[in-house]
């Protein structure tokens, strides 16, 4: 039975992690509540960390530590769990001096330059200083994609703030962005592989749906931009090709054979959408048709 002290709202809970997170970190870290907008319009609240001598400040998000704390997690729990991700995991100088040299140098950050979809009008207040295009009805972003020595992504939308920074324009942007997509391992694969590799070993229906992404399955949604790609792909089946928005980071390919009605189509997206996806992975309510006498991808 929860006590009283453990009734917080969420922003209750936010003020008093800042408070606690503060007195704990001491005067040398500053400590804000932080509100950072996402992918289709998802927001996720945090405490964001300034340190003179560290130009990148770092938020932690508290979403999912407030869950734990309304199963039962105590207070004390949970500002050691925020102090310990600041201080343990080590927001290091180092690291960070080599995001903010990157991001300040176009030289250095070119090569890592990829282009990414969104949906368009789920993410117009993100889009407002974001630069882009209007790809059918979505968003053709770019995105600065980092790994670290643990082999984890990090990647910062390209903003008009870090273009001008770059003393680029957004043609060289999206040029080199487009360059850089033929080393992202972007690829076609049969579901049933995808299903036995994950360890499926039981009887399985055929399948003819394929799945179209990159070698780090991030953001991988954009390969549909890859028309040469869907091209040969389509040619060697002998069919045009639906596409199914099944997320940011990839899409499902299907053969069209006259099988497959709008409506059936439709359902299938939805239920991807509904039942598996996260929202800000969310890519497209519909599906998109992939013409190959005409090369193109256009909404179906």
């Amino acid at each position: 039975m929860k006590t009283e002290e453990m009734t917080m709202s969420f922003e209750e809970f936010t003020a008093f992690m800042r408070e606690k997170v503060q007195l704990v970190l001491g005067t040398d870290v500053i400590v804000v509540s932080k509100s950072v907008l996402k992918n289709n319009g998802t927001r996720l609240q945090g405490l964001e960390f300034f340190k003179e001598t560290v130009r990148i400040s770092p938020v932690i998000y508290l979403d999912g530590i407030y869950k734990e704390y309304e199963r039962g997690r105590s207070m004390a729990d949970c500002v050691r769990e925020v102090c310990s991700l600041y201080t343990v995991n080590q927001w290091e100088k180092e690291k960070t001096e080599k995001i903010f040299h990157m991001i300040c140098s176009w030289e250095e950050s070119r090569t890592k330059i990829y282009p990414i979809l969104l949906p368009y009008e789920k993410n117009r207040e993100l889009l407002k200083n974001v630069i882009h295009k209007k790809y059918l009805d979505l968003a053709l972003c770019c995105c600065l994609t980092l790994e670290d020595e643990e082999r984890n992504n990090m990647s910062v939308r390209v903003t008009e703030g870090i273009l001008q920074q770059w003393e680029i324009s957004e043609e060289d942007l999206f040029r080199q962005a487009y360059e850089n997509m033929q080393n992202a391992g972007y690829h076609i694969i049969n579901m049933m592989q995808i299903i036995k590799e994950c360890g499926f070993e039981g009887e399985m229906p055929a399948t003819k749906m394929f799945v179209l992404t990159n070698r780090k399955q991030l953001y991988g949604a954009a390969g549909i931009l890859e028309t040469d790609l869907l091209k040969n792909f389509s040619d060697r089946i002998g069919k045009n090709l639906f596409i199914l928005p099944s997320s940011i980071h990839e899409v499902i390919l299907i053969p069209d054979e006259g099988r497959f009605g709008e409506s059936l189509l439709k359902e299938m997206i939805m239920d991807v959408n509904e039942n598996v996806l996260q929202e800000e992975d969310f890519l497209a309510d519909h599906a998109y048709y992939f013409d190959r006498e005409k090369g193109e991808v256009r909404v179906a």
